[in-house]
């Protein structure tokens, strides 16, 4: 008869932690477009009050433009100022995004035309078309974590630079 009981209190106890978990409260859908939008104005505008509204002080951002994340809103604060410089007519537009849990998982389009230096190059005045997909991961109503997957080769090739394959020296035989 313990065992039994036993049994059933475990049971009981499995149903609660599972009826629980399932109640946690994850991001709306208008909560997402919310941030979607202020993303929006954020790249578009280089907004740094838009920078420290939405982004958390522990920002963390992987993109395959950088060797290493990016950390801070401060070094977040710089890269789309520079953007601006080199793209003064950029537009970043979500095209689309859902949600999961307390992550946004958007697809985006960014457009410009490179009328000022790109780092330590001058511009190149052609036009991008790039688009990409951009996994947001969020808590307490700020994005605390990006990771972006978007085609540089594309981007820079639309700038008109080449890859120049590497000579290699043939051996005497």
């Amino acid at each position: 008869m313990n065992h039994i009981k036993s049994i059933l209190l475990m049971l009981s106890l499995i149903i609660i932690v599972i009826s629980c978990k399932s109640q946690e409260k994850s991001l709306t859908i208008e909560e997402a477009k919310l941030l979607c939008d202020k993303v929006e104005v954020m790249y578009t505008n280089a907004n740094e009050e838009k920078v420290k509204e939405i982004l958390d002080s522990a920002y963390v951002l992987y993109s395959p433009l950088f060797p290493t994340a990016a950390r801070g809103i401060d070094a977040f604060a710089y890269n789309i100022k520079s953007n601006l410089r080199s793209f003064p007519d950029f537009k970043f537009t979500i095209d689309s995004f859902f949600v999961k849990d307390y992550n946004i998982y958007s697809f985006w389009t960014k457009t410009g035309t490179n009328s000022g230096p790109l780092g330590r190059m001058p511009s190149t005045v052609k036009s991008i078309d790039v688009s990409g997909f951009t996994i947001s991961k969020v808590k307490d109503g700020k994005i605390i974590e990006e990771h972006t997957y978007w085609n540089v080769l594309e981007f820079y090739t639309q700038l008109g630079f080449q890859i120049t394959p590497l000579e290699v020296e043939e051996e005497n035989k």
